[in-house]
C-alpha cells in the first residue's frame, strides 16, 4: 500500500471522520490516531470500522473498493467491499491497533495511518478518500505474473487438497474477465459458469451458493470470510481464481465447503 502524509479529522458520535492524503503529518510511524467511540446497541459485541470510500476530487462514493482492515504487525484480520454508495463495514476482533486500507482499479493504493480501538464494543467511523490514478489505455498489454499451476500449487499450500482434484474445477482468469467485459456480479458469474451442480439462491440476506442441497457455502476473499450482503459488490476485475470446495471434497481447512475468492497478488 501507498504511504505518505495523511490528515484525519474524527466526528463525535454518528459522524464520521475523514482520513485524507495531506494535511498534518503524521510526526511518527509508530504514532496512534485514538478515535472516540459512538454508543452501540447491546447487540453488538465487537468494535466495527465503518464509513464511505470517497474520490478525493469531488466526493463521490467509490464503490466495489476493496477495504481491509489490518493489524499493526500487518496480518489482514477483515475485509469488506464498499457498496454502490461507497459504503463499507469491517468488525475488529478485539480492542487494538490498526490501519485501514482501501484498493480499487483506478485509484491509488491507500492506507490510513494506526488506528487505537481501544473500547470493548464501539463504533468507529472513518471515510477513506481516494485518489484517482487514470489507467493508461493506449497499448496496454495486460500481462499475468502467475501460471495457473502456480496458483494451483499455492490454493494447495493454503486448503490442504489441490484444485484439479476437487469436484468442481476452479474458475481461471479468461472466465473471470469474459464476465468484467459484460459487467456482471459474482452471483451471475457463479450462475453462468460450468459448474453444473452449483445452484445459486437469492435471499434476503443476500445471494447464496449451494452444492448438493448443502447449506449456503462460506465466501472467503483471499482467506478473510466475506459477508453474504458483500458478494456482489466484489470486483470481478480484481479476481484471479475462484475454487469452490465442494462437502464431499476432503479439505481439513473447509470441511463443510466454501467459495474461495483469490486475487492474483494473494497468489504470488
Amino acid at each position: 500500500m501507498t504511504r505518505g502524509s495523511y490528515a484525519a479529522v474524527v466526528g463525535a458520535s454518528g459522524s464520521c471522520g475523514r482520513v485524507a492524503r495531506g494535511g498534518r503529518r503524521v510526526v511518527r510511524a509508530a504514532s496512534l490516531l485514538a478515535i472516540a467511540a459512538a454508543s452501540l446497541a447491546s447487540t453488538v459485541q465487537a468494535q466495527t470500522f465503518r464509513g464511505r470510500v470517497l474520490d478525493e476530487a469531488d466526493d463521490q462514493p467509490v464503490p466495489t473498493a476493496l477495504v481491509r482492515l489490518v493489524a499493526e504487525d500487518g496480518e489482514q484480520l477483515a475485509v469488506a467491499i464498499a457498496d454502490s454508495s461507497g459504503a463499507y463495514r469491517l468488525r475488529a476482533p478485539r480492542p487494538g491497533t490498526y490501519r485501514l486500507e482501501a484498493a480499487r482499479i483506478g485509484y491509488e493504493d491507500f492506507q490510513t495511518p494506526l488506528l487505537e480501538a481501544a473500547s470493548a464494543t464501539g463504533v468507529y467511523p472513518v471515510d477513506l478518500v481516494v485518489r484517482a490514478e487514470p489507467l493508461p489505455l493506449s497499448g496496454l498489454t495486460v500481462e499475468t505474473r502467475v501460471t495457473d499451476r502456480e496458483a494451483d500449487r499455492q490454493i494447495r499450500r493454503m486448503i490442504g487438497i489441490t484444485p484439479a482434484s476437487m469436484r468442481y474445477r476452479p474458475i481461471r482468469l479468461p472466465e473471470i474477465q469474459s464476465h468484467v467485459d459484460r459487467a456482471h456480479s459474482l452471483t451471475d458469474l457463479m450462475r453462468w459458469t460450468s459448474n453444473a451442480g452449483v445452484e445459486v439462491r437469492n435471499t434476503t440476506e443476500g445471494p447464496c451458493y449451494r452444492v448438493h442441497r448443502s447449506g449456503c457455502l462460506p465466501v472467503f476473499l483471499n482467506g478473510l470470510p466475506l459477508e453474504r450482503d458483500f458478494l456482489d459488490g466484489v470486483p470481478l476485475d480484481m479476481l484471479y481464481t475462484i475454487v469452490i470446495v465442494s462437502p464431499t471434497d476432503v479439505s481439513m481447512a473447509y470441511p463443510g465447503g466454501a467459495v474461495l475468492l483469490y486475487t492474483e497478488a494473494w497468489l504470488r
